[in-house]
């Protein structure tokens, strides 16, 4: 209801007209009684809706794999990649809509294609790397916390044991081997139990020939910290490395090269094809990281070395184990084969024994 204006602005604006705007009280000069009236009749403006931003899939995708590109391994980074290309490639998932819109039956949908046309492993996987991408976008794009991959249930699968191969067929494809870095870099992994890109990126200051030692590095982590960790390493494998380094001499080299003194990458099909040549049953560079540990199990070597010999750490193992960091620990090198061992026709019997031949 207008009523007269008691301010000090009476004279100009001698009525006043007041409104409610939801709880909130308004007021207003006005020169007439009549205009105050007006605009008390008016509806008040309700305040614009604001708009709610909301990220589409494709830049969910698109800013979760820039994120993964610089914080994971590259064989890491093509998993994510891998996994958002299936699931765009689903119908029914438009990259371009909002992912606020995407529901749990959808998703179920898309994976239960996937373990249909791939595998259920392929499937389980996929569901992994994109349920940790939607908890990622929940921390920095605002989705919602509600994770529609994390509700769907894994899928069922079949797991295929690891093939490890016997001493003997190792022995068999080393032999064969007629370029000396080849045969060096096969031994280099049996001996170490590496993983196959921490010989990859190996270089000549990861060598330490005065103490007989070597360094690997791996990324193996949620958060994608580079670690590393120096072994001692076998005499003669030593002195086929100060051999080989004579070739080179750029400290910064890496140690296993191709050609225009690249680093290698993959290696693919490079031990499939030797083991095809020797005869013998086909197995990768992760096999004779199984068998390194199977040598140690059966020359009974602790667990606990084991564990820090293949590098296997939680946060706990760490600081149970950094103590270990000083030590040479050169009598667990005594349970791996030499060079020596190579040339006898058989394995011994407690490698067979701890290989189940």
């Amino acid at each position: 209801m207008a009523y007269k204006n008691p301010n000090k602005n009476k004279d100009r604006f001698p009525w006043m007209g007041q409104r409610f705007n939801g709880n909130k009280k308004e007021r207003k000069c006005f020169a007439t009684k009549k205009d105050a009236l007006l605009w008390e009749a008016e509806r008040p403006t309700e305040p614009a809706e604001q708009k709610t931003l909301t990220v589409c899939l494709l830049d969910w995708a698109t800013e979760y794999l820039r994120h993964a590109e610089q914080n994971f391994t590259g064989k890491t980074f093509d998993e994510k990649r891998i996994a958002f290309r299936q699931l765009f490639a689903c119908p029914g998932i438009n990259p371009k809509e909002s992912a606020n819109r995407l529901t749990a039956l959808q998703v179920q949908k898309a994976l239960q294609r996937q373990s249909v046309s791939r595998s259920g492993n392929a499937a389980n996987k996929d569901r992994k790397n994109l349920s940790a991408a939607w908890s990622w976008g929940v921390k920095f794009l605002d989705l919602p916390i509600d994770n529609p991959f994390s509700k769907v249930e894994k899928f069922a699968s079949e797991r295929v044991e690891r093939y490890v191969p016997t001493l003997d067929d190792f022995w068999k494809i080393f032999h064969i081997i007629e370029d000396d870095q080849d045969k060096l870099m096969l031994y280099c992994y049996l001996q170490t139990g590496a993983r196959r890109d921490e010989l990859f990126r190996l270089t000549w200051a990861d060598v330490d020939f005065f103490r007989k030692r070597i360094r690997l590095s791996w990324r193996k982590n949620k958060v994608g910290e580079w670690r590393s960790q120096w072994l001692s390493v076998k005499d003669d494998l030593v002195e086929w490395l100060l051999r080989h380094r004579k070739k080179s001499c750029d400290i910064k080299e890496h140690v296993f090269i191709r050609e225009q003194k690249l680093s290698y990458q993959y290696r693919q099909h490079w031990l499939k094809r030797l083991c095809k040549k020797a005869g013998v049953k086909p197995f990768g560079f992760h096999g004779i990281r199984h068998l390194f540990a199977s040598i140690l199990a059966a020359q009974n070597v602790p667990l606990v070395e084991i564990q820090y010999m293949l590098r296997h750490t939680s946060l706990a193992t760490t600081q149970r184990y950094i103590h270990r960091l000083k030590k040479e620990n050169r009598e667990v090198l005594a349970a791996l084969p030499g060079l020596k061992d190579s040339e006898t026709k058989s394995t011994s019997k407690v490698h067979h024994q701890a290989l189940g031949v």
